[in-house]
This record gives C-alpha cells, structure tokens and sequence, in this order.
C-alpha cells in the first residue's frame, strides 16, 4: 500500500511539472518562435511559405512579452515554447522593420512565465554601467548607444540579467540598454522605430581637411550624407560643416568622442533622455563663409523617398503585368533575391545603378521601372527572352514609376504602344493585344492581380 501511494505522488508530480513545464522557476525568458510571410520582390503574385524564427522573449507583466527577431519582415504570429501538447499563441502588437523589436501579447493561455522589471529605478539600482558608443546592427542603419562587452556573446539576440531585471539585450560584443525596450513599449502604433539623424558626418579630419573647411570659423563637424524623406535633405548638404546643434556649440567638443556626443545632441534631450520621432532639431551651418540655420523634425529611418530604395517592408512590392510584361521597381531587395552571389548572378548594370545611386536625394519620388521578365503567352512571341531591362519611354514619354505607367496605359487616347527598353530593345502591342493578353494570362497561369499599385 505504501508503494502504490509513493507510485501515486510521483506520477501526480510529474504530470504537474509536464503540464507547466514551460514555467521553469527562475527563468527570466521564454522560448517563442516567430512565424513571417514570404514575400518576393521578384514574384510578389505568388505567397511564399511561411518561415519561422526561434528566440527569446521576456514577460514584461499582463501577457505582453517582448522580442528581438528579424528586421525587414512581415511578422505573422508568435507562438511560445512548451513541454505539453499546448501550444500558447502570441499576437504581433508593435513591430520595428529595422531593428525587429517586437511587441507580442498571449492571447490563448493565462499560464505565464515570471515578470521581468525593465523600470529605470531597478535598472540604475541592479545594472552596471560602463563605456558606451554609438552603433549600427549589422541589418539596421539606426543608431543606438550601447555598452560595449569584455566578450563576444552570440549572434542571436538575448537578454542580459541581474535577478529579475533586464540589463539589456546583447548581440555580439554589445549591450543594448533597457531604455531602448522601454520606449519601444511606450510608442504608439504598429509599427515604431527609433529617431534617425536624417544625416551622417565625419569627424576625423585631416589637417589639411579642416583647414580647407573651417579655416576662418573654428572646428566643426563635416556633414557627408543627408537622407531624403527622413531629415534636413535639401537644406543640408555634404561638405557643410555644422558648428552647433541645439543651441551646443561643437568648437570644444575632444575629437575622441566627439561622434558619440553629437549623436547625444541630435537623438537626446538636456536629461539625456531619447527623443521621439518629430522632435524639433536646430543646426548652425558653415556654408560658403556664411552661418545659417536649418531647422528639422526627427524622422525614423526609411528609403520612401530614394530612387532606389533598399526595401519596402511595411507594404507588398508593387508590380504591374501589361502584355504578359512583369514590370517592378528597382530595389535593393529585388537585386538580393539573386542569392547571396547576386552580384555575378544578376544584371550588372542593375547592381551598378542600385550601388551608386541608392541615395541619390530627388525633389519628386522618381523611381527606375523594370521588365522583371516575360510570362510566356502565344501573344507575346518572339520578346521572352527580354529579362532585367530598364524601361525607359513608352510611346516617347519617359517612364518614371510605376503609378505613371498605369495612368498611361489607361488614359492615353491611342491604339498602340511602344515600349522602348536599355539597350535599345522595343516592344509594340496594340491595345486589342494587351486585352488578349491579359485573358490569356489569367487563363493559363490563374493570377487574379495584374498589378499592386495601392498605397
């Protein structure tokens, strides 16, 4: 009898631990996986497979749980690790494309692992500090300030612990701090980033640099990249040379941190706390022996308004189909679907264009259009072998988006159209072919959508 209640405590035990297996006792963090839609910028008709990241999330109190995956995605869904048959799902509330903080929320399960304290008083009161600078992660161009590491952690985010507070998240040789998960937590909306400059600068300069620059002002910062869509594009130009911001002087800034100080005075307050996006920032120009005032709001950052943007994650790629013609816009991304080697496997003169002028600032939002490739049709024999070419004017008119494409092939009041391509290549359809065409498109390869143009 003895031995069946001693059999009998064992087994209630072990089912009780089975059941709440993911629960470990003093564990900090939870295994979560996130699941994101595939999406080709080379074939957007067709929806991918979903693929799934492993990594951890920590409890940050009433269900929501925080992670770091990957940038540049489309987040599906999340699902937490467990030992059961149970399979606790977690709903994607808040997402940054560029540094894939994630925000999720349990949405079928009130078993929770242990609460973690991001609060700035634990923080300051159980962290160490040390020596921080400004860094970009590998997959993002935003800056965060973070501490640097004796030693190389992984290259899978984690999260750094005293106790039960969050110290930061470490990648690499950094730490990022916990400031940067509370305001992420305390943003609005779905999509939250961080504040970018809007432009970049030099610091270390020659002497022969700093005479040429600033020769009858003083020292200065040199401005060598401002963005379009995100800063003072337009105002601020490379080979200015900014000698305040914020009401600082810069004149007695030590040159060995001198990055990381302007940074501070661009990206954070008088308490040294980060601002948000739209934040009002004042600079003193040097231009052409002249003092001058350019005034911004913060922007987080996007490449909306490059000619050829690095990637559109927030929206689908755009697509049009006119005669069996898969036209797109250029993009870093669809240059890289080519494979880690795109740069032999793919069109040269669209890398070339897509290194040199991924920048370049324009005052309307032109863009390079491109005939992907040819679906092959029995009206359109004879050009499928037309692949990765620019086009360049359709009935003499030239082409600057994929919006006026559209609005030219439906409001053009002729009965044929030219398509004129790089490298001298032509195309002609009569508006009755076009129509045939696409009939014969979505009879054979059953696309209900010649073209993703909303906004």
């Amino acid at each position: 009898m003895k031995s069946k209640m001693i059999l009998f405590i064992f087994v209630f035990f072990l089912i009780q631990n089975l059941l709440y297996a993911y629960e470990i006792e003093n564990s900090n963090s939870v295994d979560i996986q996130v699941s994101f839609q595939k999406i080709s910028h080379q074939n957007p008709w067709l929806v991918g497979e979903p693929f799934s990241k492993k990594g951890k999330a920590i409890h940050l109190g009433k269900g929501q749980f925080f992670t770091v995956t990957l940038a540049a995605q489309k987040p599906l869904l999340a699902e937490m690790d467990s030992y059961d048959y149970s399979v606790p799902k977690l709903k994607i509330t808040a997402y940054d494309p560029e540094t894939g903080f994630t925000l999720l929320q349990a949405i079928d399960t009130d078993r929770l692992s242990k609460q973690v304290f991001i609060d700035e008083k634990s923080v300051q009161k159980s962290c160490r500090s040390g020596k921080t600078r400004y860094v970009s992660l590998p997959f993002s161009k935003t800056p965060l300030k973070a501490f640097l590491l004796e030693k190389k952690e992984s290259d899978e985010p984690n999260f750094s612990f005293q106790n039960s507070v969050v110290c930061g998240i470490t990648y690499q040789d950094l730490l990022i701090p916990t400031e940067y998960i509370r305001f992420f937590l305390n943003g609005n909306g779905y999509f939250r980033s961080f504040p970018h400059p809007g432009w970049m600068y030099d610091v270390q300069l020659t002497p022969s640099e700093r005479a040429y620059y600033s020769r009858d002002i003083g020292r200065g910062i040199l401005v060598t990249d401002s963005f379009p869509g995100i800063g003072p594009a337009y105002s601020l130009f490379p080979g200015d040379l900014v000698i305040g911001i914020n009401g600082v002087t810069l004149q007695n800034l030590k040159d060995w941190d001198k990055y990381d100080r302007v940074m501070d005075l661009i990206l954070r307050d008088a308490k040294g706390q980060l601002k948000k996006a739209g934040a009002k920032t004042n600079l003193i120009v040097y231009r052409n022996h002249q003092k001058l005032l350019v005034s911004y709001p913060l922007g987080v950052y996007k490449t909306d308004h490059f000619l050829i943007p690095e990637q559109a994650p927030n929206r689908n790629p755009v697509y049009l189909i006119v005669g069996g013609f898969f036209f797109t816009e250029l993009t870093g991304s669809y240059i890289k679907e080519f494979g880690s080697e795109y740069r032999v496997k793919s069109e040269k003169k669209l890398v070339y264009l897509t290194d040199f002028y991924q920048k370049k600032t324009h005052p309307i939002r032109e863009r390079i259009v491109i005939l992907s490739r040819v679906f092959p049709l029995d009206g359109n024999v004879g050009y499928q072998d037309f692949q990765d070419l620019i086009l360049e004017t359709v009935n003499g008119a030239r082409i600057t988006s994929l919006e006026q494409l559209k609005t030219k092939m439906d409001r053009e009041d002729t009965n044929s159209f030219a398509f004129e391509f790089s490298g001298g290549k032509i195309a002609i359809f009569s508006r009755r072919d076009i129509v045939d065409l696409k009939t014969e498109l979505q009879n054979i390869y059953k696309i209900d959508r010649i073209q993703n143009l909303e906004e």
